[in-house]
């Protein structure tokens, strides 16, 4: 937990020239990142769920020593000894008990995943041997080693070991692994209910089908909510409210007590009817940070409720809002739900760039192909943060650093994926 005070008087400094970095804004919210609570759940219902308890072998792995092929089971010592037919003594099925095995000089026919009978060291594949009445022949020239085709007892982990350590997604993978060491109740991160709104009296819902020519269809709420359930992480839920300040209050204060996250779009910025800031003000919100120096997202606000909970406004041009969700959001929630490993990209720039701001670049990308396997992206064209429709013509954005205008052919930078 952090000192809000000390937050304070870091913003105050920050702000005498209107706005913190992008590295600033990292920190700030990070250190707000209040872990979510552990839920126990059964485990087919943690596809994608982060693990909050380390996964251990209840048992030796295998358990016992185990046959990887079919054919027959020997003691390695009569082999030697120059013995090359066997009588077959039985037969050793998967699931079955060891049988007894009576005699080194016999044999007993031996299935794949099989116990390996208790005397017998050695499995010969069933292709490298002769089998006529109740006798198996081994095939000349076949090499035979002690121990072979056969996975001892723990070989592969001891009880105890740690197999999947907590912090990570549930894979379908991870979800055997869980089950063959018996977990069927798992402990994992509660499941978040995000709250997504959007925000503007220019708004209208997707399904209108004759607009005025100054309304705009919700766009940022759609992409939101869809970017945030891409990661199996999140459940939302969206609403839309007029840039009305007393029903943007009355709302807003609804969803908040209702609501583990809340993510607003649009009215953050210095427009008379951008009310958002200071309605969260009213409500009791402590504004952390407003205003990046960043391109595009200027206007990004954050902040935290008495309750610790995040309030994320993002700026509501279409490209801003993604940059930030994909930039900062997401990254939060992965944070607070206990994700351990950050798992950074990074790109190589396929030419030349020169950015028009000495501030941090969000640059939109498409991926081109490479045979060695590098991320190699070209810069999009696009008119502003405002030209949705540019991005189905790319894959993803870079992060160009700050202070630095010209980005040479072959400069590495973050890369991030509009999918998850």
């Amino acid at each position: 937990m952090i000192d809000v005070s000390c937050h304070s008087r870091m913003f105050k400094s920050r702000m005498t020239n209107g706005m913190i970095t992008v590295e600033q804004a990292d920190k700030i919210i990070l250190e707000n990142c209040k872990e979510f609570p552990i839920v126990e759940k059964p485990l087919q219902q943690t596809l994608g769920a982060v693990l909050r308890e380390d996964i251990k072998a209840d048992r030796d792995i295998p358990s016992f020593n185990k046959a990887l092929m079919d054919g027959i089971a020997i003691s390695f010592s009569s082999y030697a000894k120059g013995q090359r037919c066997f009588f077959i003594q039985g037969t050793q099925a998967a699931g079955q008990k060891a049988i007894n095995f009576k005699d080194k000089g016999n044999c007993v026919e031996i299935m794949t995943g099989a116990i390996i009978p208790q005397g017998c060291d050695c499995v010969i594949p069933i292709e490298d041997v002769e089998i006529k009445d109740r006798e198996a022949f081994i095939k000349e020239n076949i090499l035979v080693r002690s121990l072979q085709n056969i996975r001892l007892e723990g070989a592969d982990n001891k009880k105890g070991n740690v197999l999947l350590k907590k912090g990570k997604m549930l894979s379908s993978v991870d979800i055997g692994i869980c089950s063959y060491v018996g977990k069927s109740l798992v402990k994992v991160s509660y499941t978040p209910q995000v709250a997504i709104i959007s925000t503007g009296n220019e708004l209208v819902d997707i399904d209108v089908r004759k607009l005025e020519p100054f309304q705009i269809r919700q766009s940022n709420a759609y992409a939101l909510q869809a970017a945030f359930e891409a990661t199996r992480l999140f459940q939302s839920k969206l609403f839309h409210i007029k840039d009305n300040k007393k029903v943007l209050t009355e709302k807003i204060a609804a969803i908040l007590k209702k609501f583990d996250v809340v993510v607003l779009s649009g009215g953050v910025s210095m427009g008379k009817f951008d009310y958002v800031p200071e309605v969260l003000k009213d409500l009791g919100v402590k504004v952390l940070f407003h205003k990046v120096a960043q391109k595009p997202g200027k206007p990004f606000w954050f902040g935290r409720t008495r309750d610790q909970k995040l309030v994320f406004a993002l700026p509501g041009n279409p490209i801003s809002t993604l940059v930030c969700a994909y930039r900062y959001v997401i990254p939060a929630l992965q944070k607070a739900l206990g994700i351990k490993e950050k798992k950074e990209e990074w790109a190589i720039l396929n030419s030349d760039f020169k950015s028009s701001t000495n501030w941090t670049l969000f640059l939109p990308v498409k991926m081109l192909p490479n045979k060695a396997g590098q991320v190699l992206v070209e810069p999009a064209i696009f008119s502003g943060s405002g030209d949705l429709a540019a991005l189905g013509e790319t894959d993803g954005f870079i992060e160009l650093p700050r202070g630095e205008k010209q980005f040479k052919e072959r400069f590495v930078a973050k890369f991030f994926r509009w999918t998850s």
